[in-house]
């Protein structure tokens, strides 16, 4: 089967054929092989002139049943307007983004500062609470009269 396969792709770089031919001859090797291989030799094939499968005022004829020039004029204004307002949103996220990370900068801080803040009350806490219970737990062992 390979060299089945590379004689018939040898061939087929050989030969030029027209677009309706194209079409056969892809219906053909998809009833004998299968798709992927059917698809592979269909690329070893020249490309089909243009000549062959539409001429110029056939190719102008259909693009204008699309758009004309002053379409794609305003289609090309309305692009740049698009581009002049992604670059207006980009300048605006960049400046949001400035503004997060400050905010983002304060709220470290301001934890770093209540953690500070918590671990001296702690301290004052601790101590305050020896300082009234030392007295007493003396007193009750007769260490103190």
């Amino acid at each position: 089967m390979p060299s089945t396969v590379l004689i018939v792709r040898r061939r087929l770089l050989e030969v030029t054929v027209s677009e309706e031919d194209r079409s056969r001859l892809y219906a053909w090797l998809r009833e004998q092989t299968d798709e992927p291989l059917a698809e592979y030799l269909m690329s070893c094939l020249r490309p089909a002139s243009l000549s062959d499968m539409a001429t110029k005022d056939f190719l102008t004829a259909e693009m204008s049943r699309f758009a004309t020039k002053e379409d794609l004029a305003a289609l090309d204004t309305k692009v740049g307007d698009l581009d002049t307002k992604v670059a207006q949103l980009d300048t605006k996220v960049a400046a949001l983004d400035a503004k997060v990370d400050l905010l983002a900068s304060q709220h470290k801080a301001d934890r770093d500062e209540d953690r500070r803040t918590s671990r001296v009350r702690h301290y004052w806490l601790a101590g305050i609470g020896l300082s009234a219970a030392l007295p007493i737990w003396l007193g009750a062992t007769g260490v103190i009269g």
